[in-house]
């Protein structure tokens, strides 16, 4: 378990992370991105929320990255999706955007690491043979959490390992660092 605070412009942000806590915590300071590499909400706000020139958007800006330009559309997506509180046509956006990234598949029930039964874009990533999925609620596309599969022997890894599982409990708009859903001062 793990809970993070992040300002709207990226530029203060809190990781409290059992088992790993420096005194104090770690203070983000970030023009755009925050100390996990997601985006922020201001950033965010920004993109389109049409799936086509999102796509293109993507594309785009991370030319030349990663180990193919469909796999970091895809690892982009992810980025997008999984730190970060986004408007609700942005993660419809998104979800839309990364169906048509080649390679991507639908999975119609998949589960997040809270058991939580969801629809999941997923693309195996050919260099390193693990096969990832973003899992979103069926209904209204809110990122729900992620799996990793190893799809083929990679680095020690056996096929069919889990290599990844996580899941998004809550996540909301509070006034103050360390400040919790429901508390005084909350926009919840």
């Amino acid at each position: 378990m793990r809970e993070t605070w992040n300002s709207p412009d990226g530029k203060q942000g809190w990781l409290d992370e059992p088992g790993y806590q420096p005194k104090g915590g770690i203070t983000l300071d970030s023009d755009v991105e925050n100390y996990l590499g997601a985006p922020s909400y201001d950033y965010l706000r920004t993109l389109p929320t049409d799936p086509d020139a999102l796509l293109k958007k993507i594309y785009k800006e991370t030319k030349g990255q990663g180990n193919s330009p469909d796999q970091q559309a895809f690892t982009t997506v992810g980025d997008l999706v999984t730190e970060q509180l986004a408007p609700a046509k942005l993660n419809a956006a998104l979800y839309r955007a990364a169906a048509k990234i080649p390679g991507v598949v639908v999975v119609d029930h998949a589960k997040d690491a809270a058991g939580r039964e969801g629809i999941a874009l997923a693309r195996l990533d050919q260099q390193t043979g693990d096969r990832t999925e973003w899992i979103f609620d069926p209904k209204t596309y809110t990122y729900l959490g992620s799996r990793a599969v190893q799809v083929k022997q990679a680095y020690g890894v056996k096929p069919g390992t889990v290599t990844e599982s996580t899941a998004v409990l809550e996540r909301a708009v509070v006034d103050a660092q360390k400040q919790r859903p429901g508390a005084q001062g909350a926009d919840a």
